[in-house]
């Protein structure tokens, strides 16, 4: 069964306080209360420009964990002046295992 993801996209308005934000949510972001959620990878794209990968175990759980998402981010986005865009997707662990495998030829 392939795992469900939440994609955060993270846009900050000014560059400079994306760091500042990343160092905020290290110290003080608690996802205890995502229900199914099994892991989180995070992504510095570009100086205004981050994504967060929310891992799930069944597409209920992730919808369920959408808003709740939205919600506590919504916080941060005010904080740091960003704006947040989440969507659903699936992980596709078949094809991801079978580029990572020529990786580590």
């Amino acid at each position: 069964m392939s795992q469900i993801v939440v994609i955060g996209h993270f846009r900050y308005k000014n560059a400079k306080i994306m760091s500042v934000g990343h160092d905020w949510a290290e110290d003080n972001a608690d996802l205890k209360w995502v229900r199914g959620l099994t892991k989180v990878d995070t992504f510095h794209i570009a100086p205004d420009k981050g994504m967060a990968v929310y891992y799930f175990k069944s597409m209920e759980q992730a919808k369920e964990a959408l808003s709740g998402l939205e919600e506590f981010f919504s916080g941060y986005a005010d904080m740091f002046d960003c704006r947040i865009v989440f969507e659903l997707g699936a992980f596709n662990e078949t094809l991801s295992e079978k580029l990572t495998s020529q990786a580590r030829g």
